[in-house]
């Protein structure tokens, strides 16, 4: 085998590395919370208790310590280590009286190998608006804003929690109805044009599908009467475990795509959905993502998957490599790599050194409708060099590498698979 072949081969590998999935488990369990004024806290850590009753299944270990004194208990302290996660959760009832608000969901629950994916350096990931399948399913509550305040709400939960660069651009639209359906490959080439631009590793569009009543007739005809009558017949068969059947009943559905911002190509493609209560005011305006709007049990169950969304993303951009673009100055024998403290690089970190090119049919032509691929088809060959970093700043670093590189060239540094 050839060296070149053997580099492809290797280069082949690397960017095939992926979080080794363990088959997921459907668990039942249940959770309760004690009521203390707010039943939508109470709710929330109710269903929060049931997922951890759930993570108990795929293996997690629990310890504790209970201090009491005269017969009372006053710190009781929890350490929960769970080797799993939870990757859709359904509730299948709830009930609460006075004291106790008592959930039971069903959720799929996958084993982590906590070291499948190591890696210290936080990769640069862009975040674009998400395009509106159906404008007219925003219209109670005001919800128009929602293919902006989405994708926010995606970047807020991901930096800083999830150890990622994030950026957003709620304005800036990618994806259209057309090109979702259709997998049309000028996505991928704008993709490419935009990370370029923001200097982002992975780039994030997506489309709103669905936020409609589930009965929008008997939601929109209701009046004082009939809709004082829905709320508390919905109540009641809450508390005995039935289907709720109520008119404010509601959709959330949304799809997320992650791109590799060098190819433009997709790499992560899901849609998240979930129903909730919308019990905002019949008149109220509150817009996605407002104070108002997480405060309803529509709000509630759109984070919930929004949280889903983010753990997935997260997971999916940790077990690929960490690149970065290369810039070689042709006045002095310096390389500037753009990535720098922000992004975990320190002094005296090693690269590998990869020269960007295009594969040999990036000029094919295509006609008609047929015109599905891309622009040009981006591939990296190795190089001899290693780049060393000597200066670090929080956006970019310096550094110098141990052969000759070409200024006119663009390269990639790639960082070792242990990083």
């Amino acid at each position: 085998m050839g060296t070149s072949l053997i580099r492809s081969a290797v280069l082949l590998l690397v960017f095939s590395l992926t979080m080794t999935q363990a088959l997921a488990i459907s668990v039942v369990s249940e959770g309760k919370s004690a009521i203390k004024g707010d039943l939508a806290d109470a709710r929330e850590k109710a269903i929060a208790d049931a997922a951890r009753q759930a993570l108990l299944h795929s293996g997690a270990t629990v310890s504790s310590r209970t201090q009491v004194q005269q017969g009372i208990t006053v710190a009781d302290d929890i350490n929960l280590s769970a080797q799993g996660h939870i990757e859709n959760l359904d509730i299948i009832s709830e009930s609460h009286n006075h004291e106790v608000y008592r959930v039971k969901i069903r959720a799929e629950v996958a084993a982590t190998d906590a070291g499948s994916c190591p890696g210290r350096y936080s990769k640069s990931l862009l975040v674009t608006a998400f395009n509106q399948e159906r404008p007219s399913t925003t219209r109670v509550g005001d919800l128009s804003n929602v293919d902006s305040a989405l994708p926010q709400a995606l970047a807020e939960r991901l930096y800083p929690n999830h150890n990622l660069q994030v950026q957003t651009q709620p304005e800036l639209l990618l994806s259209s109805s057309n090109r979702l359906m259709s997998n049309h490959y000028e996505l991928f080439n704008a993709v490419q044009q935009v990370a370029n631009q923001y200097q982002a590793q992975y780039v994030i569009t997506g489309t709103v599908m669905d936020m409609s009543m589930v009965n929008p007739n008997g939601y929109y005809r209701q009046n004082l009467l009939s809709g004082s009558t829905n709320r508390v017949t919905s109540t009641v068969k809450g508390w005995v475990g039935a289907d709720r059947d109520d008119i404010r009943e509601r959709q959330f559905a949304f799809r997320l795509m992650m791109h590799d911002g060098l190819t433009g190509a997709r790499i992560f493609d899901k849609t998240y959905s979930a129903e909730g209560l919308w019990d905002a005011k019949y008149t109220a305006r509150t817009g996605f993502a407002s104070p108002g709007f997480w405060q309803t049990d529509y709000g509630q169950a759109a984070s919930t998957v929004i949280d889903q969304a983010v753990a997935d993303v997260s997971r999916k951009v940790h077990c690929q490599p960490f690149m970065a673009p290369l810039k070689v100055s042709a006045y002095d024998q310096h390389v500037y790599l753009l990535a720098g403290a922000n992004n975990g690089v320190d002094v005296g970190d090693s690269f590998n050194v990869f020269a960007q090119g295009s594969a040999p049919f990036a000029n094919i032509q295509h006609y008609g409708t047929m015109a599905l691929s891309p622009v040009s088809y981006k591939k990296l060959d190795a190089t001899e060099v290693k780049l060393t970093v000597t200066q670090t700043y929080p956006t970019y670093s310096v550094g110098r590498f141990d052969g000759p590189l070409q200024p006119h060239l663009q390269y990639m540094a790639l960082a070792n698979a242990a990083h």
